[in-house]
């Protein structure tokens, strides 16, 4: 049976099914509490209850006061709903709200997407998970040295399981320890982050969204689309994907599920060939049509992740056509490669 949580002071509210805990089910909405462990051992998801009944579900080791339990004070991760409840806690707003975490991060998995991309899977401590909002980037940093700030391509539901789409690019440390197989499974990987930038689904937002990625800019989409999905956002999104080979991208599959799954969604693999080495005003050229076919596109949020002139070329079309720099976002991928 799914009942419902109603957070205060924000007024937000998320389902909750009668198997998950508090905690579960707010991560699983996208919402983002302040909590650490998510074990009972912190107590940082401590929140108090205002309306409705709970169940404790498991131990924790945290001790709450005589006066705490009286006030109707418990830990998100050890109890679940028994119905509707309105529950006191805070709830991040944006990325400003989360601080900059350290977490040294072990090597899950290395799998290749393709000849020249690898999803890095990172596992953190079940003590120590990462608090981030879909589209947010982070530092990483090999025990040898070798460093790379890269987006997030997993949703932030998930905050153990961490996944990086990582380009080959020759001459960069940090590629070539994952591409040489120096970097293995269960090899050690310090993270830092996120950053706090503005390129992050806004779930307060209702304006519908274009989305433009180039090649390993799918990798911070991937975050963005799974928590829209998870928060079942109702209002239109048109995804279209770059790529130095149309022909060849990278998990083409993904796209087309969500398109096929979901209504509101509408996803192209777009046939135009654009490179590092494309100038902005090629990348306008093909922005331009895509531009044009929105008559109020001034009304709609532009997300664009791709190398620089892609992201230059968007700010230039979307920007001469009425788009609010608030509505539009931009992640640049492979900054510094053509430095």
């Amino acid at each position: 049976m799914t009942h419902q949580i109603t957070f205060h002071p924000s007024g937000k509210s998320c389902p909750v099914e009668a198997n998950e805990t508090v905690l579960q089910a707010t991560l699983r909405a996208g919402l983002s509490p302040d909590y650490g462990c998510s074990n009972g051992n912190c107590g940082q998801c401590r929140a108090t209850l205002r309306a409705g009944e709970i169940d404790q579900t498991r131990h924790h080791d945290h001790a709450l006061s005589d006066a705490d339990k009286a006030s109707g004070a418990f830990l998100m991760c050890s109890y679940r709903a028994l119905g509707d409840i309105e529950i006191e806690a805070d709830l991040t707003q944006g990325p400003e709200d989360i601080p900059t975490q350290q977490i040294d991060t072990k090597v899950k998995a290395i799998e290749h997407l393709d000849p020249q991309v690898i999803n890095l899977h990172l596992q953190t401590p079940r003590s120590q998970r990462l608090r981030f909002i879909s589209g947010q980037s982070v530092a990483l940093e090999t025990a040898d040295g070798a460093q790379t700030r890269i987006a997030i391509a997993s949703c932030p539901c998930d905050d153990r399981n961490l996944y990086f789409h990582i380009p080959d690019i020759p001459g960069d440390p940090f590629s070539e320890a994952v591409f040489s197989g120096t970097l293995k499974t269960r090899s050690a990987v310090r993270l830092t982050g996120p950053v706090a930038d503005a390129f992050y689904l806004d779930q307060s937002d209702t304006r519908p969204s274009i989305i433009l990625s180039w090649h390993t800019g799918f990798a911070p989409i991937i975050s963005l689309m799974e928590h829209a999905l998870s928060l079942e956002v109702e209002q239109p999104i048109h995804l279209y994907r770059f790529s130095p080979t149309p022909s060849h991208q990278y998990l083409p599959h993904l796209c087309r599920s969500w398109a096929d799954a979901f209504d509101n969604i509408d996803a192209q693999m777009m046939p135009d060939r654009l490179t590092l080495l494309s100038e902005a005003r090629d990348c306008a050229s093909v922005f331009t049509p895509i531009a044009d076919s929105f008559p109020d596109i001034a009304h709609h949020n532009i997300y664009v992740a791709g190398p620089p002139n892609f992201v230059e070329a968007a700010h230039s079309v979307f920007g001469a056509r009425g788009v609010p720099p608030a509505q539009l976002k931009t992640h640049t991928d492979w900054a510094g490669v053509l430095d």
